[in-house]
């Protein structure tokens, strides 16, 4: 994943070929192309073999004027470059924040993330293509089911697909649990809910039914595939009805190795898009025989020392009943004022439990040392687990990391930036990567330290890592949000 982070001038200046390899250069250049009609579309490098496809822009987003879209190159002597009308009809530029790239043997997929660079207003249109070279876009066409009659013979989800029924199953797999209608598509089995004041699903709810869906399409006879990384892309907020059908397609099969990609419809609308890479458990071929090959992490925080251990901190209820106590009184959290019953009922419906450090919430509980270094440096540290133990451990103990992953994630951009938690405009998350290192036992405390690596034009980078008590590294996670504040 390449985050691209105030970038200004020409186009040749911001992003080299020998950043991110010339077939996704031409990605980004048709990009700029369609977007700013001063281009020279008829150069040699738009005549190169390209498709582009899903190129449109997100205009549930109020803050700011964002685009997402997805790139696929092949060396076919038929590709052209595929033509499409221009974002808007007035002269707006736009300038690439990040990109996601997966490296498919001889083809190159990814997702392009950009942004406009007046950054004052919110357009939409849209360029799609049928190109029969975009094999998943194909795919999904033909066998696209996005809604299923009352009278359907998979109605109602009594149980899952993995369990004979939710007796004696966690919380988070009965939350979590998907039903498979057909080979490439899986549907919730459970009723979802918004967090309290939140415009949407969780964003966590998402990106750990998306892994759900790529194992559960993978490890239809044995359980022989793990996740190592997922790249998500939120685009347009999800709701608890109708139903969330989630589209898996593989990408690249090999023997040890296989790439998918995930696609989430609501309404018939793609809402959230994902790209899931797996491992085999065990090796085969060349790569069972090698020996001797490079392992190293970095350690995790140590427990006494660096974190307080779970019994010394606080229950989510017990931090942000101490802290709204006061913090009603800021202009902008007045709300909190009447609010901790529906705060703690929400937090009580979540399938995990928190313990956190007063100063999550409470500013005046933060140490001088730690007001005195710059936002990037700080460090916020808290433990998590499963409320019970998971019954299909072997599957949803990457599950549970990718759930938790995004919680309190970019909200925390406000606390390691000195400021009052909640306080923000608008905040939402733009995109999401988890990459998994080791499994663990999810109903046992793990702690996850994030830091604010960058904020500037209206966006925050978020980065993330989990440990087990042990200090042996479970995943590392990144995410790119809109973060507006109030200036008053």
């Amino acid at each position: 994943m390449i985050c691209l982070s105030d970038i200004s001038g020409q186009l040749g200046p911001q992003l080299s070929a020998s950043a991110c390899s010339l077939p996704f250069y031409r990605a980004i250049s048709t990009l700029m192309a369609k977007s700013h009609p001063f281009i020279d579309q008829s150069s040699n490098l738009f005549n190169s073999p390209i498709t582009t496809s899903s190129l449109s822009l997100n205009s549930s987003r109020s803050s700011s004027s964002l685009c997402s879209t997805t790139s696929s190159t092949k060396d076919a002597p038929q590709a052209s470059l595929l033509t499409a009308a221009p974002f808007s009809t007035k002269a707006s530029q736009y300038i690439p924040i990040s990109l996601n790239a997966n490296h498919l043997e001889s083809s190159k997929n990814g997702i392009l993330q950009c942004q406009n660079s007046d950054a004052r207003k919110m357009s939409a249109s849209s360029a799609t293509t049928t190109d029969d070279e975009f094999l998943v876009e194909k795919t999904y066409s033909d066998s696209s089911r996005t809604s299923i009659s009352s009278d359907d013979e998979t109605l109602p989800f009594k149980g899952s697909p993995y369990f004979g029924s939710f007796d004696d199953v966690s919380s988070l797999e009965k939350l979590l649990a998907l039903k498979r209608i057909d080979k490439h598509t899986f549907v919730n089995c459970s009723e979802l809910f918004i967090p309290y004041r939140g415009r949407g699903l969780f964003g966590g709810t998402m990106a750990s039914q998306a892994i759900l869906a790529a194992l559960l399409f993978s490890n239809t006879v044995e359980k022989k595939w793990k996740p190592i990384s997922i790249h998500c892309h939120f685009l347009y907020a999800a709701q608890p009805q109708p139903q969330l059908f989630y589209k898996v397609a593989s990408l690249k099969d090999g023997k040890n190795y296989r790439t998918l990609s995930v696609d989430l419809f609501q309404n018939d609308k793609l809402i959230f898009r994902a790209t899931c890479s797996l491992q085999a458990y065990e090796l085969s071929g060349s790569a069972s025989k090698l020996n001797g090959q490079l392992s190293h992490h970095k350690k995790g925080p140590v427990v006494g020392k660096d974190i307080d251990p779970p019994e010394k901190m606080f229950s989510q209820k017990e931090a942000f009943s101490a802290w709204s106590k006061v913090a009603y009184k800021h202009k902008h959290l007045g709300y909190l004022k009447d609010a901790l019953a529906a705060v703690t009922a929400s937090y009580s419906r979540e399938p995990c439990v928190w313990k956190l450090p007063l100063d999550m919430f409470d500013l005046n509980k933060v140490s001088e040392s730690e007001k005195s270094i710059i936002p990037s440096e700080r460090t916020l540290r808290y433990w998590v687990k499963t409320k019970e133990p998971l019954a299909d451990a072997h599957v949803f103990s990457w599950v549970a990391l990718a759930y938790v992953s995004d919680y309190f994630f970019l909200s925390t951009n406000m606390r390691l930036n000195m400021r009052e938690m909640f306080t923000t405009k608008f905040s939402v998350s733009l995109d999401h990567t988890i990459y998994f290192n080791t499994e663990t036992d999810v109903s046992d405390w793990f702690n996850y330290n994030v830091k604010s690596l960058k904020s500037g034009e209206n966006r925050t980078i978020m980065a993330g890592e989990m440990f087990d008590r042990a200090g042996n590294l479970l995943a590392t996670t990144y995410q790119e949000g809109l973060s507006v504040i109030f200036t008053d």
